[in-house]
């Protein structure tokens, strides 16, 4: 037998690609199951009854893949009424370009048997996502600071955290988001200068600060 005939060389692909791609595909898939754990309220039932380990998550509601790898790379639960926390799993979508969750109830004030291992704050790890372009977390009851660390993606676009209760300052490492075009953070609890390093944004088109402390 030809080692270097196509025959073989396609063999030698798919059985050494594939299970590959699978493997990452459930990274993907727990990651989303990880995200549904941690919504503790969902009067539409639909994550219940949608997002089925049975079925390709792909296929779930309000989930978005690219073509060629199957990997999540859109998450649109906006306007659904949900109750919960963000997972730090979340982070694990690698490939995840855009994350809607705005008009919902993310928040810290849980049941007490899972309040140790929830919070209400914006996880850190949300940012170790490097492709996302954009972050829609408005018209929740998220709390604590706005994180540094979304400095890490530096393809952001979108920003828009309003109608929460963040406090603190807007961090200086905004100005290092250097495609940024439109951020909403008005309707919080923030305090404190806007930082000089915002005119380092030179795509910035919409900066809406109002209603703030």
């Amino acid at each position: 037998m030809n080692l270097f005939s196509p025959h073989v060389s396609i063999f030698f692909w798919v059985y050494c690609f594939t299970p590959m791609v699978f493997s990452i595909n459930l990274v993907d898939k727990f990651a989303l199951i990880a995200l549904k754990a941690h919504i503790t309220y969902d009067p539409q039932g639909l994550l219940a009854t949608n997002w089925s380990t049975k079925t390709p998550h792909c296929s779930w509601y309000g989930i978005s893949c690219d073509a060629p790898q199957e990997r999540v790379s859109a998450i649109n639960l906006s306007n659904m009424g949900l109750e919960g926390t963000i997972a730090p799993q979340i982070d694990n979508l690698s490939l995840l370009v855009s994350l809607d969750l705005s008009h919902n109830y993310f928040h810290a004030t849980l049941p007490k048997d899972i309040e140790p291992f929830l919070t209400g704050e914006i996880p850190q790890s949300l940012f170790n996502i490097s492709s996302l372009r954009f972050l829609g977390l408005a018209t929740n009851n998220l709390e604590g600071e706005i994180p540094s660390s979304f400095s890490h993606c530096p393809e952001l676009r979108v920003i828009s955290l309003s109608f929460n209760q963040l406090t603190g300052g807007i961090p200086q490492a905004i100005g290092s988001l250097s495609n940024l075009e439109e951020s909403y953070l008005d309707n919080n609890k923030l305090t404190g200068e806007i930082p000089s390093e915002i005119g380092n944004l030179v795509q910035l088109q919409l900066l809406s600060l109002w209603n703030n402390s």
